[in-house]
């Protein structure tokens, strides 16, 4: 993924999870609405952080 692009990997009402090409041939996870936009460098992180404000939006806290 080149610098600058980005996909979403999972979309669930106002909550996305993507996946964004950052400088050096990295790739970031970027996991926003519901709350505060948080980056991670680790898959299992974001996808963590994704789940967690899915269930407080379906189930409340």
């Amino acid at each position: 993924m080149k610098f600058g692009e980005s996909e979403v990997l999972r979309e669930e009402g106002d909550i996305r999870l993507l996946k964004i090409g950052a400088r050096y041939d990295r790739e970031v996870f970027c996991v926003l609405g519901n709350g505060s936009t948080k980056h991670y460098d680790d898959y299992e992180d974001a996808l963590e952080e994704f789940n967690l404000r899915w269930m407080k939006m379906k189930f409340g806290d």
